[in-house]
């Protein structure tokens, strides 16, 4: 016996299975659009970080020249990571410069030249530097020429 009155009609307010099955199929598709492109800009960021450090650290290695007569920080056989060392102990730079997975200081003391490497053994997703969509040698070659 049923405890509906008589003349009433039962509504189900929940969903179907069907239903919610669309729904999750059409929030894949969605993500699947999405996300790459997530993807893209973390790698144009990353690309665009290193490359706004590398002009800093280089505008600082110019201006400690400049204070301390035309010499090279860390000394003429230095490294990239002692280059750095002498700039933030004499107050050039705060600290260490992080480096995203890849990127390699390449430091000539002879020059007195700081450029930037990518390798791939560190971090085989390379970054898109020249913003045509994908990571290949062609960016590596454009990190390389900053």
């Amino acid at each position: 016996m049923s405890r509906h009155p008589a003349g009433s009609t039962v509504r189900n307010t929940g969903f179907t299975l069907i239903e919610i099955l669309i729904v999750v199929v059409i929030l894949g598709i969605l993500a699947s659009i999405i996300v790459p492109q997530f993807a893209d800009a973390q790698s144009s960021t990353r690309a665009a970080a290193m490359r706004t450090q590398l002009k800093t650290i280089r505008g600082q290695v110019s201006a400690w020249r400049i204070q301390n007569g035309n010499a090279m920080p860390g000394g003429g056989s230095a490294t990239a990571a002692e280059m750095m060392q002498t700039l933030i102990d004499d107050g050039y730079i705060v600290r260490t410069v992080f480096l995203s997975p890849g990127f390699v200081w390449e430091w000539n003391p002879n020059l007195g030249t700081l450029d930037l490497g990518y390798d791939e053994t560190i971090e085989p997703s390379i970054p898109d530097a020249d913003n045509d969509g994908d990571g290949d040698s062609d960016d590596i070659a454009v990190i390389e020429a900053w």
